[in-house]
C-alpha cells in the first residue's frame, strides 16, 4: 500500500504467486522515532525563519509619495556572522570529487587520454598508438561503429 513502508507485499517476480507480507528488519523504536521527529520540527522551525527573515524588507517612514528607501543598516559583526553562517551551509564546498578517483575501463576498450589519465597511472603507449588513450581515433574500431568491442552506436 502506498505511505505503508512498515510492511509490504511480496510476490515471486517470475511467476506472480503470492508470497506473504514483509515487514521492517532493522525498524527503529518508537524512542527515536520520537527523537527524528522533534529534530525534523525544529529544523523546520529553523528554515521557516530563516525564510520569514530572508523575506523581510524594511523600510524607511515617508510623509509624500516618491520612491521607497530600503533601510539596510547592518552592523559588521552581523554581517560577519551571516556571512559565516553562508559559508557554512555552501555544502558544495565540502564535496571532494577526486578523493576518489573512478575505477579504470577494461584494458582492451579505446579510452580518451584525459579519462586514461583519471582512472589509472599512465604506462607507456602501445607501438600501435599515439597516445595512451588510444590516438585520435580512439573509440572508433572495425568500421566506425562502435560495435566490434561492445560500443554504443
Amino acid at each position: 500500500m502506498p505511505h505503508h513502508d512498515h510492511r509490504i507485499e511480496v510476490f515471486d517476480a517470475a511467476t506472480g504467486r503470492y508470497l506473504g507480507p514483509a515487514t521492517v528488519a532493522d525498524e527503529a523504536s518508537p524512542e527515536q522515532i520520537t527523537q527524528v521527529r522533534t529534530a525534523r520540527a525544529a529544523r523546520s522551525r529553523r528554515l521557516r525563519k530563516d525564510l520569514a527573515a530572508a523575506q523581510r524588507e524594511r523600510y524607511a517612514a515617508v510623509t509624500r509619495p516618491g520612491k521607497p528607501e530600503r533601510l539596510d543598516a547592518v552592523s559588521t559583526m552581523e554581517a560577519a556572522a551571516e556571512l559565516a553562517v553562508a559559508d557554512r551551509a555552501d555544502l558544495s564546498r565540502l564535496a571532494l570529487p577526486d578523493l576518489i578517483p573512478p575505477a579504470a575501463p577494461p584494458s582492451d576498450w579505446r579510452t580518451p587520454a584525459s579519462l586514461a589519465a583519471r582512472t589509472r597511472l599512465q604506462t607507456s603507449p602501445a607501438a600501435d598508438d599515439d597516445e595512451p588513450g588510444g590516438g585520435p581515433e580512439a573509440g572508433v574500431t572495425g568500421d566506425g561503429d562502435g560495435a566490434e568491442r561492445g560500443g554504443m552506436r
